[in-house]
């Protein structure tokens, strides 16, 4: 007991410095790495400072020069294997492989059929050759184990060495898993908008993730380690309830994406902030699983647009943080050719005062609105003391309250400029903490 006193003094009187020398400098962060897009013009160094994971895909190796052995980030790369494209004019590079190696059982048709004149399909503008196409789109069987094995074999020739893999198209519901380019697939049979209700070869939302179950146990590295997936991405039901199941059905699936649920293209979604909490505490609650925020966005950097996006953007995350677990992808810049991250993302929260276990009504302060605090908060690496966030999915303006924290909340994060290789910065003492939060907007509140 004697000893145990002396280690914890030792650990007390350790200067701050020390402590929060385990505090990482930002929080998980995604963002694309690209040799000729987003990316292109950042370091090494600038991807292991500012990413945790980076993504690209076939033919551009560019995360995993950047990330190998460095500790600091990891490389995504991105494959779909839901939908394949097919134009006898202009065909598209990777679905060519996959037709070429395809038997009629590989794709998914109206119930009763499974002949190619009955698949599902979708369809997809293109403008090639200077006209504008019309491209087919049709549905993968993964319930199917020859699609999975042909994905597994394409994943060890060309990405073996990548530390994780992102799947896209990937839905826990039969109407999502079936909806894509051009609307519903099930157009020819007869159901309303062409919202598959059932296929030949799925009957029911159950039937859908075990086929992603049978098709992500296919995927292993040449030397037969499990290939660890996020899958994009998160699903709802008739009642609006996220679906994650594919998380508990194999640890293969190591995180879910929610695309686009908090700001699609610029625009704020406060009609999906509530259903986005309850999707964080179910992810949450499910042992060793991320939760990707994924939002786009294009505004002028820096503009008030933009800034407005970038703050629910980080909001959010903190309602729902859980170390290592939550993880911000904030494309709020794709005309960049620079990284998509925020200096507000060097803001790093600890020690939640609020838990947000059960979902949204846990954080509530009144009429969809949600705070939480934190009570000791670290920016690049040093202490600033308690902050929080507050997320207005209301109709109306509201002012932070301080009977809503313990601690005394005396400024809102200002930011100024845009992303962080262009030179954007965080204030911590420059804005009032009784700012107006307008409909849809949040605020980062400090000491």
């Amino acid at each position: 007991m004697k000893t145990f006193a002396i280690l914890f003094l030792a650990f007390a009187l350790l200067p701050l410095n020390a402590v929060a020398a385990q505090v990482p400098s930002h929080i998980p962060t995604w963002a694309f790495d690209q040799k000729f897009a987003e990316g292109k013009d950042a370091s090494s160094s600038d991807v292991q400072r500012y990413l945790t994971y980076a993504e690209s895909g076939f033919g551009n190796d560019k995360p995993v020069r950047d990330c190998r052995g460095s500790g600091a980030c990891s490389s995504v790369f991105y494959f779909d294997p839901g939908f394949v494209y097919y134009s006898d004019v202009c065909p598209f590079t990777f679905s060519k492989d996959v037709i070429a190696a395809a038997s009629e059982d590989w794709y998914v048709h109206l119930p009763g059929y499974s002949d190619q004149a009955h698949r599902i399909q979708g369809s997809y503008i293109k403008t090639c050759k200077g006209m504008r196409i019309t491209a087919s789109v049709y549905a993968l069987n993964q319930s199917n184990p020859a699609v999975g094995q042909f994905f597994a074999q394409y994943l060890q020739r060309n990405a073996d060495n990548w530390d994780y893999y992102l799947m896209d198209d990937t839905s826990s519901v039969l109407k999502s898993q079936t909806y894509g380019p051009g609307g519903g697939f099930c157009k020819g049979g007869g159901t309303l908008n062409g919202y598959c209700t059932r296929t030949q070869e799925w009957t029911n939302d159950t039937d859908v993730v075990n086929a992603h179950g049978t098709f992500v146990s296919r995927l292993k590295h040449v030397n037969g380690a499990p290939m660890r997936v996020f899958y994009n991405g998160v699903s709802f039901d008739a009642s609006g309830s996220p679906r994650v199941e594919l998380l508990r059905l194999s640890s293969q699936f190591v995180g879910a994406i929610c695309e686009n649920c908090v700001v699609n293209n610029g625009t704020l979604r406060a009609n999906m902030y509530a259903k986005v909490l309850d999707t964080m505490a179910l992810i949450g609650q499910t042992p060793n699983a991320a939760f990707v925020e994924q939002n786009t966005g294009k505004s002028p950097p820096g503009s008030d647009d933009q800034i407005a996006q970038r703050l629910v953007t980080t909001a959010m995350a903190w309602l729902g943080f859980i170390d290592n677990r939550t993880i911000v992808f904030p494309n709020l810049e794709f005309n960049t050719t620079n990284l998509a991250v925020w200096p507000e993302n060097d803001i790093y929260p600890t020690q939640p005062v609020q838990t947000m276990r059960r979902g949204n009504g846990d954080l509530s302060v009144g009429a969809s609105v949600w705070r939480r605090e934190f009570a000791q908060c670290y920016l690049r690496g040093k202490p600033i003391g308690p902050c929080a966030a507050v997320v207005n999915g209301s109709s109306a303006s509201v002012t932070p309250s301080q009977n809503w924290f313990t601690a005394r909340l005396s400024h809102a994060v200002a930011l100024k400029g845009g992303d962080a290789l262009n030179g954007g910065t965080v204030s911590l003492d420059s804005q009032s903490a009784s700012t107006s939060i307008d409909p849809g907007h949040a605020l980062l509140l400090v000491r």
